[in-house]
Parts: structure tokens; sequence; C-alpha cells
């Protein structure tokens, strides 16, 4: 007879084999797709459709999602890559239920997935071989369309058919265009008659030096096209917009659509009776002293640059701001450094426009202007702020902008300051010194140039500016820039009669110079 004990024991080992077998059974059914359970149980398709979405990466076969409804990109953009779609997409994933790919658990959804015929390596599968795409975000897939799989990189790309594409493939930049001493024409400045006008007068350019009448100085919203896009995505730097998302540089250039932003000077046309008279000024420590102020206000136009300190040194640097030229950094920069001395802002004065440029590496720039002449926080970037700019007043008129020619800043480097360091190891950080840009740009579009502030071969008796309280902050020669070669220019310039320079008052050297093998930012 069987004891109590015995039966205890068999009836566990009775319930442990009917456990075993419903779970074999039930996996066996949870390992399948709905499309193969064909009469399974209603309630195992249940299970089945309420399962989480399974993340899976590294197998083959398995896609990522893409938009296939949004086959069109903004001019110059490429196609978006996987791993900018997914994110856009709150990380939607496109996987093949299967057994050896149930691996991380992600999203859940009680959508039904459907079928879209899939091609490996471009090649069309038989009708018999579909894989499943889970549709997320109720993205309609046509079963039509067709998606290539690079399964060995698990990377997928829509390839839509050409009547369902709506943006042409990017502009190709003729031969010529490429070249970056080729540039676009703008006749603005050749209509001056002032007999002392650059343009009437071009034999007086030093030689080694190439003048180009109709070069364009500024840019405003015309600029801003798919085919000036690819050509001047090829330079870096204030030389052009390469890795400048198009998109942020028309937001920006959309501000610059007036007629003032195509002419420099308010007030004039091109075409003007008379010559218009400039002060370019510099920081330089040759003002301290100088006692140029009142001269340089008599100006038609008063012209200034980064740490434009004038409070405390009216006597020697004037009163007046009629252009403050800058780049985003330098601006800030100077803020910082010159607070110290007591210098908070740039000019703002109602006369006062601001030229910016564009030497920021990066979108920078554009990030900011757009902010000060929409009058908006920046939203991004090294600036990102909760109001906004306030270098340039309150709520700022977008007339009192412009923006240098990415050609123009191009045009100065090569054919103006074609210094040996705008090659090799530093031609990625070279670029004329803002003071530079200011005072060719100055020379290009004014009828008489007067400067004032600006490096001179005998800067070792000054300070490195005017506004410094001792000798002992020397001229600090940075290596993005070439300091010499300027110093040269300017002295050829004034002794060719197209300008005039202020070359101070001192005779005895008081200090050396510093070298430093930083560059400045």
């Amino acid at each position: 007879m069987v004891s109590s004990a015995q039966m205890g024991r068999f009836k566990w080992l009775f319930l442990l084999c009917l456990f075993s077998t419903l779970g074999f059974v039930s996996f066996s059914y949870l390992r399948r797709s709905p499309a193969e359970l064909g009469s399974a149980t209603y309630w195992a398709s249940s299970i089945y459709n309420n399962l989480p979405r399974y993340e899976v990466r590294r197998f083959k076969g398995v896609l990522d999602t893409v938009d296939r409804h949004n086959t069109t990109t903004a001019p110059g953009e490429g196609r978006r890559t996987t791993s900018e779609t997914s994110e856009n997409d709150s990380k939607a994933k496109i996987s093949t239920p299967s057994k050896e790919l149930v691996k991380e658990t992600v999203q859940r959804t009680t959508k039904q997935p459907h079928t879209v015929h899939i091609t490996e390596s471009g090649k069309s599968q038989s009708s018999n071989e579909n894989q499943t795409v889970m549709d997320i975000n109720n993205n309609k897939t046509d079963p039509n369309e067709t998606l290539i799989v690079d399964t060995g990189k698990n990377r997928t790309e829509t390839t839509p058919k050409p009547a369902e594409s709506g943006t042409p493939p990017p502009p190709t930049v003729p031969p010529a265009q490429r070249d970056p001493k080729w540039f676009l024409s703008d006749d603005t400045y050749t209509k001056s008659k002032c007999p002392s006008a650059i343009r009437e007068n071009p034999e007086k350019v030093p030689n080694g030096r190439k003048f180009i009448p109709d070069i364009p100085v500024l840019m405003w919203n015309e600029h801003i096209n798919p085919e000036e896009y690819a050509r001047l995505r090829q330079f870096h730097m204030c030389y052009g917009w390469k890795g400048i998302d198009y998109q942020d540089i028309k937001n920006c250039l959309r501000h610059l659509n007036t007629s003032a932003h195509r002419y420099m000077f308010p007030g004039w046309t091109p075409d003007h009776a008379g010559c218009i008279r400039c002060a370019v000024v510099g920081n330089g420590g040759i003002l301290r002293g100088s006692g140029k102020g009142k001269e340089i206000d008599g100006h038609d136009f008063v012209w200034r640059v980064n740490a434009a300190m004038i409070e405390g040194f009216e006597e020697d640097v004037g009163t007046r701001t009629s252009f403050y030229f800058h780049d985003v950094n330098t601006m800030r920069n100077s803020q910082a450094t010159g607070r110290v001395y007591g210098y908070r802002h740039p000019p703002q004065d109602e006369e006062t426009v601001y030229a910016n440029i564009l030497s920021a590496p990066d979108m920078r720039d554009y990030f900011y202007y757009d902010a000060a002449m929409s009058w908006k926080p920046v939203k991004t970037g090294k600036d990102k702020s909760d109001t906004p700019p306030s270098q340039y007043g309150k709520k700022p008129a977008n007339t009192k902008f412009r923006m240098l020619h990415p050609d123009f800043m191009r045009y100065l480097k090569y054919h103006w300051l074609n210094s040996s360091r705008g090659y090799g190891r530093f031609e990625d950080i070279y670029r004329p010194t803002t003071g530079a840009a200011m005072l060719l740009t100055a020379l290009h579009t004014c009828d008489v140039t007067h400067a004032y502030g600006f490096i001179t071969a005998d800067h070792r008796q000054y300070s490195d500016h005017y506004y410094e309280t001792d000798y002992r902050h020397a001229v600090v020669f940075y290596v993005n820039h070439d300091f010499q070669m300027e110093i040269e220019l300017w002295d050829k310039l004034q002794k060719s009669g197209l300008m005039t320079l202020y070359r101070g008052n001192k005779t005895q050297p008081t200090q050396r110079y510093r070298y430093t093998r930083r560059y400045e930012n």
C-alpha cells in the first residue's frame, strides 16, 4: 500500500511535469509571429499583440525607423542620419520579432504590425520572404515603397520614387567657382565720383595687392539660396559657410531685407555728390594723449572696434560712433577683458550701426544676430540665454545691422593680407585682425579714409590699448594674425596717398613688444 508521504511526492512530481509542459507549449506559440500562428487560439494571439516591442541592434535584417513621408530636406542639407531620425521620431525602432532577436525592452504598443517589402543590397526578395515592420506614431507605409537595407551596418534609408521627390539634388558648383579667389560682383561702390576714392585711383594700390572695384562688401537676404550655399559651404570661418546650417543662415539674413542693408552709409546713396569722409579708430595705445578727439568727431562717419571705450578718453578718441565692427566672439571677449578699465558694452548711440565680420568658425554670429533683431533669447550654442542680447540696446531696428560678405573677407585674405600664416599649420585659424577688416572695409567704401590708433612700426613705444593706465601691458602678437604684414600695409597705403595714418607723438622707445603663440579668440 502506498503511504501518504509517497502520494504527496507523486502529486508534486505530477504538477511539475504539468507546468513544464504548459510552459513549453506557451513559449512555442510566443516565439512565432501572428502570421505563423494561423488558427492558433485567441489567447495566444492576444498575448502576442500585447508583448513589449524590442530594440534590436547588430542583427541581420533589423532596420532603424526612417520618416518615409518627409523625404525632402532643406536645400543643401543631406538626408537625415539614422541617429537623427531615431531621436526625432521618439526613438521609434523597426524590429523583426523572432526567437533570437529578443534583447532589450523599449516602448510598448498595441498597434498591429504590417508588412512591407524589403530588399537586401538592392536585390528584391520574393513575396514569401516579407519581413514585419512595426508602425509607430501612425506612420503609413506604402506597400509598394522600396527600402534599401545594408544589413552589415544596420543602417536604412529610403529610396523615394522620382515623382515623389520634391527637392532637386544639391546644385553642382561650377569648376571656376570652386576657386577661393572667385567672387560675386557688386557695382554699388563704383558709382562714387569723388576724385580721392580708391576706385578713381587704382594705380595707387601697393604692389603685391590686387584691387577689385566691384567686389561685394555687404551681405543681405537675397544672398542665401541653394546655389550660393553650395558654393560658400566650401570655405570655413569668415570666408564661407562650411559647417553652418542653411536654415540658420536664412533665419538670420531674412532680417537684412531693406535697401539700407545693401549700402554701408545711412542717409547717403551710392551715386552721392561730394566725398564721404571716414575716421577709422583702432584701440592702440598710440592714441593716449593724442588730443585727436575733436578731429575724429569732425568726419562724416566714425568707425570703432572691439572695446571701443569712450568715457574718460573723449579728448583723445572723440565721442561719436557711426559703425561698430566686431564678431560676437571678439565683442564678448572685449567686454570681459575691458571690464577692469570700466568698459561695459559697445556704443549704443542713435547713429551707431553694428557691422559683423562673421569670423567665428560656427553658427554663433548668425544665432546672435537673429536673436538681437528678433528681440528674443539665444536658444542654443555658446551664447544661450534667457534674455535677448543687450549689447546693441533694447529692441534695435534691423536697419542698425550690417554683415560683411564672406567673399569680401576671402578677398582681403588672398589679395590684401595674403600671409604665410594662412597656409600650413595656422591655416584653420588665420584671419586678418578685426581692426584690419574694419580699416580695409572703410578703404573700399569711404571716399576719404583717415586711420587712428592702428599699429605702426614704432609700436614698442606704446601700450597695447589707449585705455590702459601704464606701459607694462605691451603689444601682444597672436599667431592667428600677421601683425607685421598689417604694419607694412598701413605704411604703404599712407605713403601711396590712399589714406592717412596717425603715427603718434613719441620719439624714444619705452617698452619692447611681447610675442605669444596664443591666438586671439
